[in-house]
């Protein structure tokens, strides 16, 4: 049924957990995991041009991906499958998305952290915005102190 599942990866403390989710449906239907971290366009982080140079933005953006490259091996460690590992750097969901259409994906598991008020005003949420556009169905899963066990 699933050949491709996606599951993006922010490394926030319960990234692995999510992880495990997904991996644990990948080798139920022996799909393919992909693991997806999009950076944020830096340019949205400061106000001053000419602070960013085009040369800063490539230096900073290699050393992050050095550091995503290093937080994808601690969240695949329990991981006993295959895992191709994707960074990307833009808007999150659009990022997500693209992903999804151009590998043909057909299941995205995800995990939110349920912001609400004003954090979720001023952040939104990125898990909503995959929901809503995605062309293939999405599992959202709310960790806290939860375990799951495929059958």
């Amino acid at each position: 049924m699933f050949k491709k599942i996606l599951c993006p990866i922010d490394f926030s403390e319960y990234s692995s957990e999510i992880v495990s989710y997904a991996a644990s449906i990948a080798k139920k239907f022996n799909a393919e995991l992909h693991l997806i971290h999009v950076i944020p366009n830096l340019n949205y982080f400061t106000p001053y041009e000419s602070f960013l140079t085009p040369e800063n933005l490539v230096a900073i953006e290699k050393n992050i991906v050095a550091e995503v490259n290093g937080d994808f091996d601690k969240a695949i460690q329990k991981v006993d499958i295959p895992v191709q590992k994707i960074v990307k750097t833009g808007v999150i969901f659009m990022e997500i998305i693209d992903y999804v259409k151009a590998e043909g994906i057909d299941l995205i598991v995800m995990g939110t952290h349920g912001r609400s008020g004003i954090e979720h005003i001023l952040i939104g949420s990125v898990a909503e915005k995959v929901v809503r556009k995605a062309p293939c169905p999405v599992l959202t899963i709310r960790p806290k102190g939860r375990s799951f066990q495929m059958p």
